[in-house]
């Protein structure tokens, strides 16, 4: 392999990993914020319905007494499609609303009433979706829980969708680099060798230098004159020999 292949191919693949790394990179952080953006805003829905629980708490009211929260959380199902469930159970684990009406009265998932005890946002994965539940109290405590369930296929429609829009992007993109590449190496190899290429013309007989072909090809220019110097000495005593031997 010669030196400008050698060159380009070297240029070719640390271009086009490059341009891979890079778009590997910007699709961890498209995903992560994708996360970030669908965590942010069940949260902030989870806010809004904790918020709404408790100002009904606080007015006396019990849990079961608040009528106006299962067509609250019926319009928010159906305004999102993403969410395939929400529900609001006491401190017991009882689900008192839901959008599964099916489900009211019945008992929520044990690992929801054992969260209860952190107030942050928690989540948990369920049969491939994701669980998002927070905790309401009242002035004798924690009063009871909030989920929503959420499902994975939207977000992982959206990343397959990211995922083909980048590999297209990268492939244009690294075809154009390896090109651009391929052209600054070939470029690269000619400025690098060209003075060389003079030297070797020079040397073999071929060319002649000028005061612009730089150091190197008037150094040449002059070991090909010392050699034609060299050559006409060489000459001129094989000259003198012969005459000597004629003389003789």
């Amino acid at each position: 392999m010669t030196f400008v292949s050698r060159l380009i191919l070297v240029a070719v693949l640390s271009v086009s990993a490059a341009v891979i790394a890079v778009a590997a990179i910007a699709f961890t952080a498209s995903d992560k914020v994708g996360e970030e953006i669908e965590r942010a805003r069940v949260a902030n829905l989870l806010g809004t319905l904790r918020a709404s629980t408790e100002a009904n708490l606080s007015i006396g009211l019990l849990l079961d007494q608040i009528s106006l929260l299962q067509p609250r959380i019926e319009r928010e199902k159906a305004s999102d499609p993403s969410i395939l469930a929400i529900d609001i159970f006491n401190a017991g684990g009882r689900a008192i609303y839901s959008t599964d009406r099916s489900v009211i009265g019945e008992e929520v998932a044990p690992d929801w009433v054992r969260r209860l005890s952190t107030d942050e946002v928690w989540t948990a994965a369920e049969r491939g979706d994701t669980v998002f539940g927070t905790r309401f109290e009242n002035d004798l405590g924690v009063a009871g829980g909030i989920s929503v369930t959420v499902s994975d296929e939207a977000r992982t429609s959206r990343a397959d969708r990211l995922g083909l829009d980048l590999i297209s992007r990268t492939a244009i993109l690294a075809l154009a680099a390896a090109l651009a590449a391929i052209l600054a190496a070939v470029v690269f190899a000619y400025v690098m060798t060209r003075p060389f290429d003079r030297v070797a013309r020079i040397l073999g007989g071929d060319g002649t230098t000028s005061n612009d072909d730089g150091a190197l090809s008037q150094l040449a220019d002059e070991t090909v004159r010392s050699w034609r110097d060299a050559e006409a000495r060489v000459d001129r005593g094989l000259g003198q020999l012969g005459a000597l031997d004629d003389a003789a």
